[in-house]
């Protein structure tokens, strides 16, 4: 008779490929009582369990950073290890050393680590990260202002393709101090960045962006050393750029156009004390602007209420007007989103010819309705113009030929009927005829 705490002959027979993938799809609940069943399954389950850590609160921390200072092959099979909490620096909120103490030994045993993710609004973490070393590395996000400590570090992980920094300005002397500059950050496979604009004179040459996140949180802030830093190092590389500002920033589109001219994607958001429709100036001068660029595919302007005391309605009648305008400026432009459109997109599927997408509720009412009414001033051409998109584009990334493709089907039906009610052959058609006839 077998013993009670033997395994079952069955599950031993199965190779521990498929033993691993049963765990992995497991409950948490369940992959942590079988690692305790036997060292087999214990050693099956580290990796479920330990491969991507994410912690929320101080508590969390401390507990898991203490299992993987008493586990060293726990540890080893690390590859994501994330911190996150809400956390103000107060004196009544400091944690003690000791806290910081065990972050640094389990992260010291993190040898195979490829994530690292530090959110959470602390300066002293940047102390976390003296004297560590990642040899596989790939991205690293966190908090972080710039500082010689933290260029230090990053600048110990040449493997580095995607770096996040605090979205806020660093207004310590450290920083400011035009007599003790920060050295240069020289990550040269570097691809994508998301950070305070503060941050981007700091990112050296060595790096060529294919994306940049952007923020600014200080009104008077120049945007054009960010932009300017931005072209020296990724003029022939970055395609998408995204801008958070205060205000409707026609400053910062202009300066892009002049600094930026070939992106392929370009999202402005507005943050707005007093929220309300852009005026015909505004249209009309991105308008001017939008010749500039020689390779834009997407363009998208989002507006957000800081107060949220506005109600800004969505009228497509306006904004469909505004896109054909757009449109007609810059011919690359594939699909543009306008403010206060409720997340609605509008896609070129001939020459300037454009409809809303009709994935989304407010555009397919909208679409159907100026189709079977005949109000869109192209209406005769879509049918052509969807087709000639699906068949012939390039440069559309495959999402905008998905979405056009969805067109097509949504359309086929409205345009078909329109026609059969129109043929000379139709019903309607004959009884006309017949009375004019008479």
């Amino acid at each position: 008779m077998k013993p009670a705490d033997a395994p079952s002959s069955n599950i031993v027979r199965l190779p521990l490929e498929v033993l691993e993938i049963f765990i992995q799809y497991s409950p948490l609940s369940t992959q942590l009582a079988l690692a305790r069943v036997s060292k087999l399954f214990h050693s099956l389950s580290l990796h479920p369990l330990y491969c991507n850590i994410s912690l929320s609160s101080p508590r969390n921390v401390v507990a898991c950073c203490r299992t993987l200072l008493a586990s060293p092959s726990a540890a080893k099979v690390v590859r994501s290890f994330m911190i996150s909490y809400t956390y103000y620096s107060t004196s009544s909120n400091t944690l003690l050393a000791a806290y910081y103490s065990v972050i640094k030994g389990a992260l010291l045993a993190l040898t195979g680590l490829h994530t690292l993710k530090l959110l959470v609004h602390d300066p002293y973490f940047v102390t976390l990260l003296k004297n560590r070393i990642f040899p596989a590395l790939r991205q690293f996000e966190c908090y972080l202002t710039p500082s010689i400590a933290l260029i230090g570090f990053l600048n110990s992980h040449p493997k580095v393709n995607y770096l996040q920094l605090s979205p806020n300005e660093n207004t310590s002397g450290e920083f400011l101090d035009e007599d003790n500059k920060l050295p240069p950050v020289e990550l040269p496979r570097l691809q994508y960045f998301a950070g305070n604009a503060q941050s981007i004179p700091c990112l050296g040459t060595s790096s060529t962006l294919r994306a940049a996140i952007i923020s600014w949180n200080i009104m008077d802030t120049d945007p054009d050393l960010p932009l300017s830093a931005l072209q020296r190092s990724s003029h022939a590389t970055l395609s998408l750029l995204s801008c958070r500002r205060r205000g409707w920033n026609l400053d910062l589109i202009e300066m892009i156009s002049n600094h930026l001219p070939d992106i392929h994607s370009l999202h402005i958001s507005n943050v707005l004390l007093v929220d309300g429709h852009p005026t015909e100036h505004y249209l009309q001068t991105i308008r001017s602007i939008l010749q500039r660029f020689t390779q834009l595919h997407r363009f998208k302007i989002h507006c957000i209420d800081y107060w949220e005391m506005g109600n800004i309605a969505c009228r497509l009648d306006e904004d469909f007007t505004t896109v054909t305008c757009w449109g007609d400026a810059c011919p690359s432009l594939t699909e543009i989103s306008l403010p206060h459109s409720e997340d609605l997109s509008w896609y070129r599927i001939s020459e300037n010819v454009w409809i809303p997408d009709p994935k989304h509720k407010a555009g397919a009412a909208w679409l159907s309705d100026a189709v079977t009414s005949k109000r869109h001033h192209k209406w005769g051409v879509i049918a052509e113009g969807l087709e000639t998109n699906i068949l012939n584009t390039t440069a559309a990334p495959t999402d905008f030929v998905d979405t056009i493709a969805n067109a097509r089907s949504h359309l086929e039906d409205l345009l078909r009927s329109d026609n059969r009610l129109n043929s000379p052959n139709s019903e309607g058609s004959r009884g006309s005829s017949s009375k004019e006839g008479k």
